[in-house]
């Protein structure tokens, strides 16, 4: 029967184990439920009319996830979103109604948006900032849209194509790091058969996985994993 002549040794290897099976698997899951986000990104966005916009029940009927429509009347509102950090003035998303049909739409732009095409995504973010928006632009801008607004939006204030190739990296990255931590683990439990090396500086070749480190990665994938279930 094996004997583990390096308890303290097998203890930490097992924990590197575990720590990079558990970083690696939450990547593999994440990119398996957001991949189809990635391979929208590198086809690029699919152009729809504004008659099929405004015909929709439903974000799902649209042919991609990742829209492009040119729309002919739209209104600009008071209401915005204010990056409190950077001062009042410091603007992140303006909120705009576009007419679609006998309906209007809700759309969320950067500051800087100009012309009569919208690129993004279609659907209802259900955020506290977003919610407070959307019931303010439904209360103060009745004479505008009549009551017929549609339930959710067109968020064109993100890159999409950016934001979701970055995705596909973050993911490897993640994959890849626990790999080499699993891998770092297995040299661990192979060693932890040998005699202790008579020299510190030499026998103390693996670290145990720092606990705030392992915190910090498992709150950034999390994060990732609430950005993608929209």
């Amino acid at each position: 029967m094996p004997r583990f002549l390096q308890p303290d040794i097998l203890k930490q290897a097992l924990g590197a184990i575990l720590a990079g099976l558990v970083i690696a698997g939450a990547a593999v899951g994440g990119w398996f439920y957001g991949q189809h986000h990635f391979w929208t990104a590198l086809k690029g966005p699919t152009e729809i009319t504004l008659e099929q916009l405004a015909s929709l029940e439903n974000p799902g009927q649209l042919p991609s996830t990742w829209v492009k429509v040119a729309f002919d009347k739209s209104v600009k509102t008071d209401v915005k979103i204010i990056d409190a950090t950077r001062g009042d003035d410091a603007v992140e998303e303006e909120y705009l109604l576009v007419q679609a049909g006998e309906r209007w739409m809700i759309a969320i732009v950067k500051p800087s948006f100009q012309g009569n095409v919208l690129s993004g995504q279609v659907y209802h973010n259900s955020s506290v900032n977003n919610n407070q928006a959307f019931a303010a632009i439904y209360q103060d801008y009745q004479q505008v849209h009549q009551g017929k607004l549609f339930p959710f939006e067109f968020h064109a204030e993100l890159d999409y194509g950016s934001n979701w190739k970055a995705f596909a990296i973050v993911m490897g990255a993640f994959a890849g790091l626990g790999g080499l931590l699993s891998l770092a683990g297995c040299r661990g439990v192979v060693m932890s058969f040998r005699p202790a090396d008579p020299d510190p500086a030499e026998a103390n070749y693996l670290v145990a996985p720092d606990p705030q480190a392992s915190t910090a990665a498992t709150q950034v994938m999390s994060q990732i994993l609430r950005d993608v279930q929209r």
